[in-house]
């Protein structure tokens, strides 16, 4: 067994605001990921024996080697009890499976694992009573290593949490973790949080929700410098890794409206629309297009959209004709010739820019 130390993540600090949806964001190191499993499932759970969701987005996800990472780095590596985990392989495919613990000879149920890409009636099925909580690891993704968020990712983590709340007793907690490869993420989006107030070592707080953007612990990060090379030869993933920094999202050219833009064309995406403004006096030494997300959109103004879900009213799919004229504002992305008011359009954009 190995002793905890103080130099790493504790809970306790965000659990002060008492929200339903609890979000850390960090390095890589912290040990965010041991402390949950630790402090606030495993602990508990031998006290009163109350299970917990453990949320994955695909079934595939679901194997041996997730279920003895949770126990043998997260758990069994931290205290004598040799925990077991009982569980049945052939449950893996379905994409909710059930792990039991004994605990004086006798079997409960200690975590149940749901994927978030199953069909979205078996997840409000999967509803447990008496609920410890939620857990979703690595809620960010690196979309450099191929990594994609699920359609409609929000709405099923709204949809599920909806149904498990109604069996729980009091206020039943999310809690997220992740590296800021990028702040951008359909959580961020959906719970509408300004990105542009998220600070490194710094609380946000929602209505019904609180991110704590956590740094290391000076000594920690001192200790990690030494046994990791990777992390001195290469600046920008120590910036990520040990500076938990949004490396992601650090190229990307945010601006204001300024004044000489005029509104272009509107585009649809994920329910959102998005304003493309056109510089009126534009030169060579100025950016050609502006990009915001807009509130309302003129009754005599064309909307595009991209998928036959999105459809509305003065609204038309793109046609090859469409696509064609959107040329222009696909040449000035690709010369870097355009700004964004925030993140967020950004990402939308890109998506834009893969279908014109």
């Amino acid at each position: 067994m190995i002793e905890r130390d103080n130099l790493h993540y504790s809970f306790r600090p965000i659990d002060g605001y008492n929200k339903a949806i609890n979000i850390v964001i960090s390095p890589r190191e912290p040990g965010k990921t041991t402390s949950m499993w630790m402090d606030k499932i495993y602990l508990p759970w031998k006290k009163n024996h109350r299970p917990w969701i453990f949320l994955v987005r695909q079934a595939v996800e679901i194997d041996e080697a997730l279920i003895e990472s949770i126990f043998s780095t997260n758990i069994n590596k931290f205290t004598d009890d040799n925990v077991k985990p009982i569980y049945k392989p052939s449950t893996f495919s379905s994409g909710i499976v059930d792990i039991f613990v004994n605990d004086n000879k006798e079997s409960y149920l200690f975590i149940r694992i749901v994927s978030l890409n199953i069909k979205m009636y078996r997840i409000k099925k999967a509803i447990l009573r008496n609920v410890g909580g939620i857990f979703m690891d690595e809620f960010i993704i690196n979309p450099a290593f191929g990594e994609k968020y699920l359609a409609k990712e929000f709405e099923r983590l709204q949809e599920a949490y909806s149904t498990w709340r109604r069996e729980a007793e009091g206020v039943l907690k999310m809690y997220f973790c992740g590296n800021p490869y990028s702040l951008f993420n359909p959580l961020f989006v959906g719970l509408k949080v300004d990105i542009s107030k998220l600070k490194r070592n710094s609380f946000y707080v929602g209505e019904n929700y609180v991110i704590h953007w956590a740094i290391l612990n000076p000594k920690l990060r001192e200790k990690i410098l030494e046994l990791n090379p990777f992390y001195k030869f290469d600046e920008e993933y120590q910036n990520y890794a040990i500076e938990g920094q949004a490396v992601n999202d650090s190229n990307i050219k945010l601006a204001k409206l300024p004044k000489n833009f005029s509104l272009s064309f509107v585009l649809k995406m994920d329910k959102k629309f998005i304003g493309i403004f056109r510089n009126n006096y534009s030169d060579d030494l100025e950016d050609k297009f502006f990009c915001k997300f807009l509130d309302e959109v003129s009754a005599r103004r064309t909307i595009y959209c991209f998928e036959f879900s999105e459809m509305i009213e003065r609204s038309i799919l793109l046609s090859l004709d469409e696509r064609a004229k959107l040329q222009r504002f696909k040449e000035s992305l690709r010369k870097r010739c355009v700004s964004f008011e925030d993140i967020n359009v950004y990402y939308y954009i890109e998506e834009v820019y893969k279908n014109i």
